[in-house]
C-alpha cells in the first residue's frame, strides 16, 4: 500500500479534463484519484459521494467543484438545473462529508463561458453573471467551513480566449494545463 497521500478530485468535465495533468504534476509526491464518471451537479454529487468514497478510498486531500451543471440552462429540466438555494444546501451537505474525511478539503471556483458564447434557449446555455451567483454563494459556505478556495475562475478568465477551446465552456489544452498547476500547487500546501 502507498504511503503517499490519497488525493481526491471530485468535480465535473472540468475536472476531468485536467486531472492527468494534476496526476502527472503531483507524481512521486501523491496519489491522484478522482471518479471515472462526470461529477455533474450537486445533488449527483452528494448522491453518489459513498459510492465514490468505497471505490476509491478515505482521502487525505479533496480538491472539488460542483455548479456549472447546476446553474446550467438545460432544456429538458427549466429554467436551471438546481435552484441557488438548493445548490447551497447540497454543497453545505457535501462539505459536511467531506469535512467527516479529512480537514483538507479545497475548493474550486467554476470557470466562465466565454463572453461570445451564444445562449439558446433549445440547448445547454450559461450565463456568465449567474456563474458568479453560483460562485458567490459557494464561496459563502465554503468561507463558513474555513475551506481554502482555489479560484479556477479567475484564471481562466485572465485569458479566456486561450484558456477556454473552441465550444467556449471547455477548457483547451492551455487552459487544462494551467489549471492543474494551480491544482497541483494547491493541494502541494497541504501535503
Amino acid at each position: 500500500m502507498s504511503s503517499l497521500p490519497n488525493v481526491l478530485l471530485l468535480g465535473d468535465s472540468i475536472r476531468m479534463s485536467y486531472q492527468p495533468n494534476v496526476s502527472d504534476l503531483l507524481a512521486g509526491h501523491a496519489t491522484v484519484t478522482g471518479p471515472g464518471d462526470n461529477c455533474q451537479y450537486s445533488l449527483y454529487t452528494l448522491s453518489s459521494l459513498d459510492r465514490w468514497i468505497n471505490d476509491l478510498g478515505k482521502p487525505d486531500i479533496v480538491h472539488w467543484n460542483n455548479g456549472l451543471h447546476d446553474c446550467g440552462h438545460n432544456p429538458g429540466r427549466n429554467p436551471i438545473q438546481i435552484p441557488l438555494d438548493m445548490y447551497g444546501a447540497n454543497l453545505s451537505f457535501i462539505l459536511g462529508r467531506l469535512k467527516f474525511l479529512t480537514p483538507n478539503v479545497i475548493w474550486a471556483t467554476n470557470t466562465p463561458v466565454h463572453s461570445d458564447r451564444p445562449f439558446s434557449d433549445s440547448q445547454w446555455s450559461w450565463r456568465n453573471d449567474e456563474i458568479d451567483a453560483y460562485n458567490s454563494a459557494a464561496r459563502q459556505i465554503m468561507d463558513g467551513g474555513n475551506v481554502h478556495i482555489n479560484d479556477l475562475h479567475t484564471l481562466v478568465k485572465s485569458n479566456v480566449s486561450t484558456y477556454l477551446s473552441e465550444d467556449q465552456l471547455h477548457l483547451s489544452a492551455e487552459g487544462q494545463a494551467a489549471c492543474a498547476r494551480a491544482v497541483a500547487e494547491q493541494v502541494s500546501a497541504f501535503i
